[in-house]
């Protein structure tokens, strides 16, 4: 499930003479996460990073990393803790075995679990209470209804914190299994009740595309006119269809008609429900639970911006953020799309600093603050919008702004990072 799978660039770990040439800047940051889309604990250098790290990071500054846990046994995770590092999310989607493997192909959620009891005997052990231990869940139709007890799992074993996000599918079949939807609770209503509708005069909304098809083969001016050539019941739902776009239009909203026909409103009241029950348990254990929404926001912000965060890979490219770090495609609201990696320089052939302060990078983050892009996911036509097909560059939006910013899921809450 992981879009690393998709990536056009080569795999490899970061040297220490990249690491090294980073810790000029590091008594400036409140935190460093030595996570990227890989096994951090694949690297032979990450104990020495950590442990360079704690020397030019500020006190109050936290090392935090995510892994599979799959390779980290009790010798690696007493060295870790050792050398200075203070939190570790394990990624865990399952408490079925079977499904769990499903899941992470390789994997094996006993010596995950085990992972997760030595990591809390090694903090005991060496009375280190600042040392933090979470879960780290995607969230899928798969999945969904097991979350509540991977909420109580991760009370009853006594961890600090559970990250549950969306999927980001990297391929159409993968697609099916995200649990959010692209448009606003008011847009949804709206269309809800159309859809009511159309089942009370015994029609499936599914086939409505059908419909629309028919129609805009009679009629060129759809939207306005209805054809003569439809029968009652089809021109009434054309009807009902048609005033709902309008009042949607009226209200100021973006959205892609079809596929809020298609949307299942029902399903999205009882995934809210699933969470507001993890919300529940969480809150009577004492136990940190980090939620995606599973309607986006209106009021769009980049965190990794506004929190003055970076992404470096592997190989020294300075680049903005997660939606940016690397190229790769995915299936973005079940459309094809192609995201493409923007860089700001690279390390140690430059400062990082110099970097940061650079002309391009300070106007890239002037813009992001503001975040004036339009709602690309939300746009009816975006499955047909040439600038962002999956088969072309990227170069600017429909605003002509440069930064690809509109049809970003961390934007709209949808996806999160632990942190």
């Amino acid at each position: 499930m992981c879009l690393r799978q998709t990536f056009r660039e080569p795999f490899g770990d970061m040297e220490m003479d990249t690491f090294r040439s980073l810790l000029p800047s590091f008594p400036q940051l409140d935190s460093l996460n030595l996570s990227g889309y890989g096994e951090p604990f694949l690297n032979p250098h990450l104990i020495d990073m950590i442990l360079l790290a704690r020397k030019w990071l500020p006190p109050h500054s936290r090392i935090e990393l995510t892994s599979n846990g799959t390779i980290l046994d009790h010798n690696l995770a007493r060295d870790v803790i050792k050398a200075g590092l203070d939190s570790i999310t394990i990624s865990v989607d399952s408490l079925d075995p079977a499904q769990f493997q499903t899941i992470r192909q390789g994997a094996d959620f006993e010596a995950v679990k085990k992972c997760l009891e030595t990591l809390l005997e090694l903090r005991k052990k060496a009375k280190k209470g600042s040392f933090r231990v979470g879960i780290a869940v995607v969230a899928m139709k798969r999945n969904i209804q097991e979350l509540p007890r991977l909420v109580q799992f991760a009370s009853d074993l006594n961890l600090d914190a559970v990250w549950i996000n969306n999927l980001l599918p990297p391929s159409e079949d993968l697609s099916r299994e995200v649990i959010y939807s692209s448009h606003s609770d008011e847009i949804l209503t709206l269309f809800g009740s159309v859809k009511e509708k159309f089942y009370e005069r015994g029609v499936d909304p599914g086939t409505f595309p059908r419909l629309v098809q028919r129609f805009i083969s009679l009629s060129p001016s759809y939207g306005l006119t209805l054809s003569k050539n439809l029968s009652a019941i089809e021109e009434e739902l054309l009807e009902i269809f048609r005033e709902a776009v309008l009042k949607g239009l009226s209200a100021g909203a973006e959205f892609n008609m079809i596929q809020l026909l298609e949307n299942e409103k029902g399903k999205l009241d009882d995934y809210q429900e699933i969470f507001k029950e993890c919300k529940k348990i969480a809150t009577s254990c004492n136990l940190e639970l980090h939620l995606p929404l599973l309607i986006p926001r209106t009021r769009r912000e980049c965190s990794f911006i506004n929190n003055e965060s970076c992404f470096i890979t592997w190989d020294g490219w300075v680049r903005p953020c997660y939606q940016c770090s690397h190229e790769y495609i995915c299936f973005h609201h079940g459309r094809r799309k192609r995201a493409k990696s923007i860089n700001f320089g690279r390390v140690p052939n430059e400062d990082l600093k110099v970097i940061w302060e650079s002309e391009p990078y300070r106007k890239f983050r002037q813009i992001v603050e503001e975040f004036p892009f339009p709602a690309c996911s939300d746009c009816g036509v975006a499955n047909s919008c040439g600038l962002i097909s999956p088969n072309s560059e990227f170069f600017y939006d429909c605003l002509l702004y440069e930064q690809p910013c509109g049809d970003c899921l961390w934007s709209q809450g949808i996806l999160q990072c632990p942190s």
